[in-house]
């Protein structure tokens, strides 16, 4: 890495800038790139849906471990997130520089726990899950493929929230348009075989995914290297130091906990369904990607979020912070119920993107109209979620997601044994009503302990 050119010395725009148009600058570009970016795992599983539904099956296995990788690099960048804003906005442009080195380093840690899973442990993983031999092979030809070469996601995901904790969104949008177009382009010569490269199926989709993850990380690299003013990149930066490390953990660690339920929540409820058919957990996949679709707009506000409100905190501003956290849940609301409204109208079209048929089509076209009800519930969970880790109080964000998963696992097993497969899909929408009532009760208690007392130093 070689240093960039002189910082600026005029407050950042975070703390500046009119809220609204603050929001649409940082949190627009985060949107748009992000929902280009999902289709990293939506076009695998409708590309994979043509080898068969035994493969979009091992997809739906695969992805707690897939899920779970970018999860705990998520999480801990949003300790680095979090705290590279909040020494920016009191004015430490050093201390923020650590926080970003010290932030990749985390990650590249993270990155070799995975490549040693890869290498020695996927097949096991498979052979717990299930006897059907089909499932097993593709499921670890994928799995082993993802985990071996994580090191490229690992500096994809930090560089990308470094861009975007400093204001450059646009930034980090090259950079995940850089993934999915790669990604795009790869998947189907790849897994089907074109210009003399032979058909590699499921291991074509994962190389195709990987190759992507490390175009983009290269990407925002560069785009940091250019156009970060902010922070200095320097070999010196990746020094560890333990109390930026520490504080990094104590944000990052309950984040990348609370978004690592999520795919220990998938693991369950897939051995929940294989229990009743094949079939189901396909279905299940479906319903994953298309949701990520649903909640990208929200996923960005709360990626944009937690920089704004970690710098007005810094810099004392409570009615900046304020705003902010009150047009993001308006709009969360207005986005959410749209979602539910597409789902409830078209799910047959959206099944035919994944070549759903029989079993498949049956089962999914009940599921997605059941499903389209946790939308507005799920979004407000995830948007206070966003205030808590702005504001220092992650742990909540943690318990609502341990809520979250106890009360899925609890009803969804009392579900199959009481009734079918379709009474199991009922659990999601009871487990998301009772999450965003507890959310909201934490929300209370973190207005009243942590920003109405601050000052307005405006």
């Amino acid at each position: 890495m070689t240093a960039s050119k002189t910082m600026e010395p005029e407050e950042n725009i975070m703390g500046t800038m009119p809220i609204g148009n603050l929001l649409m600058k940082m949190s627009v570009p985060v949107i748009l790139s992000m929902l280009v970016s999902t289709l990293y795992n939506v076009v695998d599983s409708i590309f994979v849906s043509r080898l068969g539904e035994n493969a979009l099956t091992a997809m739906s296995l695969a992805a707690p471990i897939s899920s779970l990788l970018a999860c705990i690099t998520v999480g801990f960048s949003v300790g680095m997130n979090a705290e590279l804003s909040r020494k920016l906005g009191e004015g430490k442009r050093e201390e923020a520089n650590r926080a970003a080195g010290n932030g990749i380093l985390v990650n590249w840690v993270v990155s070799i726990l995975f490549c040693i899973f890869g290498l020695f442990f996927t097949e096991s993983f498979y052979r717990f899950q299930t006897d059907i031999t089909e499932i097993r092979q593709f499921g670890t030809v994928y799995t082993s493929v993802i985990c071996t070469y994580s090191f490229g996601v690992a500096n994809q995901v930090m560089l990308e929230r470094i861009l975007v904790a400093t204001g450059r969104s646009l930034g980090s949008m090259f950079s995940l348009l850089t993934g999915t177009f790669v990604n795009l382009i790869l998947d189907p010569i790849l897994i089907f075989g074109y210009f003399g490269i032979p058909a590699l199926g499921m291991r074509g989709a994962a190389i195709a995914t990987v190759v992507a993850q490390f175009s983009a990380a290269a990407v925002g690299l560069i785009c940091n290297l250019k156009m970060n003013k902010e922070i200095r990149f320097c070999f010196g930066m990746l020094k560890p130091h333990g109390d930026m490390l520490k504080r990094i953990w104590n944000v990052g660690f309950p984040a990348a906990l609370q978004q690592s339920i999520g795919p220990a929540m998938t693991f369950f409820m897939n051995q929940i369904l294989l229990g009743f058919t094949a079939a189901a957990p396909a279905v299940y996949v479906i319903y994953v990607r298309l949701q990520s679709i649903v909640l990208i707009p929200v996923w960005g506000l709360k990626n944009t979020v937690v920089s704004i409100i970690s710098y007005n905190l810094g810099a004392g501003k409570r009615e900046r912070m304020k705003k902010t956290m009150s047009v993001c849940f308006a709009a969360t609301i207005l986005l959410t119920l749209f979602g539910l409204l597409v789902f409830q109208t078209i799910p047959d079209l959206l099944l035919a993107l994944f070549n759903a048929q029989n079993e498949v089509l049956e089962i999914g076209r009940a599921a997605l109209h059941i499903f389209s009800f946790v939308f507005p519930f799920s979004g407000t969970t995830l948007i206070f979620g966003s205030y808590f880790q702005a504001l220092g109080h992650s742990t909540k964000t943690l318990i609502t997601s341990l809520a979250q998963c106890g009360i899925m696992l609890t009803t969804a097993t009392f579900f199959s044994h009481v009734g079918t497969v379709y009474t199991v899909w009922y659990a999601f929408v009871i487990t998301e009503i009772l999450v965003a009532v507890l959310a909201l009760l934490f929300m209370r208690v973190v207005w009243k302990k942590t920003i109405q007392p601050l000052p307005d130093l405006k």
